[in-house]
Formats: C-alpha cells, structure tokens, sequence
C-alpha cells in the first residue's frame, strides 16, 4: 500500500511550489486550498477499481501513514458522501486516534454524523464512550458528532439523547471542547429551540464563555440581550465576592 500512498502524495505535491508549513509536529501542510484538495476525487487512482475492502484498507493505510494534511483529508473527503459499511465504519472510528486539529476533527464529525442519521445503534455507543475519554479530540468529537449541521439531517436524535452529551463536558478545560461544544447547542436549537431555551436559562452560569458565543448565535436578539446581562451581573457579584475574600485574608 505503500504504493498507493506514493501516488496519492505525489499527484497533490505537484500540485504546488509553495514550502511546507510546519504547525503540527504529525504532518505538514502542503498549502493547497481545500478545492484543489477535492478536485482530485473526480479523477481515478491506480486502485480505483478494487472492492470497496480493499480501498477502505488503502485509505486506512493513507490516513495513518502520510506526513501531510492535505492527504490526510483526501482520505476525509473520499468517505463524507458514501455510505459505510460495518466494516468501513470500524476502520474510520479510529481515525479520531490521529486527529490533532480542528479541521480534521471537522470532517470526521461530517461522516459520524451523516452515519449516525441510518446506523444510531452503531455510532451511539462509541460518541458516549468518547464522551469521557481523556482524548479531547475524543469528547469534542462525541459533541460535534451528533448533527455536525442540523441542516444536513434528516433524522436526529431526541433533545434528551442530545443533551446528555452536553452536560458533561459543560466545565471542560479544553478550548476545542469548548467550541464544539457552543457549536452543538446551537444546531440543537435549529432543531429543538424551545427546550434548547430552557437548557440555556437552566445553566445560563455554567456555560464557558467560548462556547456561550456560538450556543447563543441563533437565539432571539432580545432573549440573548437579557442573558448576557444576567451573565454580566453573575460576574460582578463573582468579583465582588473574590475580591471581599481577599481583604479579609
């Protein structure tokens, strides 16, 4: 399969001239632009015409072997619009082991989620188990995972289902975490707004401020102004009391 992958690297690096950016100590950005990325799809490989088993190894074998961004996402690109079989998706699910930046761990949630829509029983299990994994990529994962877009899904789960993946990870440190999970909540509006409404009143002081921009984009302007004043009020009194227990110590 080394082969293949030679191929696969080759075609994208004649591509371009640029240098190589180095921001990930796992692989380097060639520089292409994401359709240039994708346009490379619609012309066939060497190996275009095996089974689909044999091309989900070879992918595989690209995911976790090549050294460059670009082609790491060829292999995101290739599975977003198919769909998987059992034994496509069990090679896929541990492609979140590599993941190491957002925009991979973006369109790992696009073919999560679109698998979830036809196969719950089969991707449930796994988002809830990554829902506590030390990984962060993992837990934003078990988030983002869920609808990705709520526009794309003809299907979603119950709000119920949803938000018991929230809850947990409301006080998570992790900044990515942070911003899938904002990102969540708000597609869980598009879909359940009123009771999305009544999670964000219940725990209104619990959300992170990272995450509360985008888990309050689609809300009522009027609605989101009175929250960021209650949020503004609840800091204060924080500040208020920190800095009262400071004087007295």
């Amino acid at each position: 399969m080394k082969k293949n992958l030679d191929e696969i690297e080759n075609r994208l690096l004649n591509k371009t001239k640029n240098k190589f950016k180095n921001d990930n100590t796992d692989f380097k950005r060639i520089g292409l632009r994401v359709p240039d990325v994708r346009l490379e799809l619609k012309t066939d490989y060497s190996f275009s015409d095996k089974t689909t088993d044999e091309i989900i190894e070879i992918w595989d074998y690209v995911w976790k072997n090549s050294t460059y961004f670009e082609v790491m996402s060829l292999a995101l690109y290739y599975y977003q619009w198919k769909t998987l079989t059992k034994k496509e998706f069990n090679k896929i699910k541990i492609w979140v082991n590599r993941c190491s930046c957002w925009e991979h761990s973006d369109d790992l949630s696009k073919i999560y989620a679109r698998v979830l829509e036809d196969s719950p029983e089969m991707v449930l299990p796994v988002l809830r188990k990554w829902n506590i994994s030390e990984n962060p990529w993992k837990r934003r994962q078990s988030l983002v995972g869920l609808l990705e877009y709520a526009c794309k899904r003809k299907k979603v789960q119950s709000f119920e289902t949803l938000i018991s993946f929230v809850k947990p990870l409301l006080k998570d440190e992790e900044y990515y975490v942070q911003k899938g999970l904002g990102w969540t909540l708000r597609e869980i509006y598009n879909k359940y707004p009123d009771e999305t409404i009544e999670f964000l009143k219940t725990n209104l002081h619990e959300i992170n401020s990272i995450a509360y921009s985008a888990a309050t984009e689609k809300i009522p302007k009027d609605l989101k102004k009175d929250f960021n004043l209650i949020r503004k009020e609840r800091r204060k009194e924080l500040t208020t009391k920190n800095t009262k227990g400071k004087i007295k110590n």
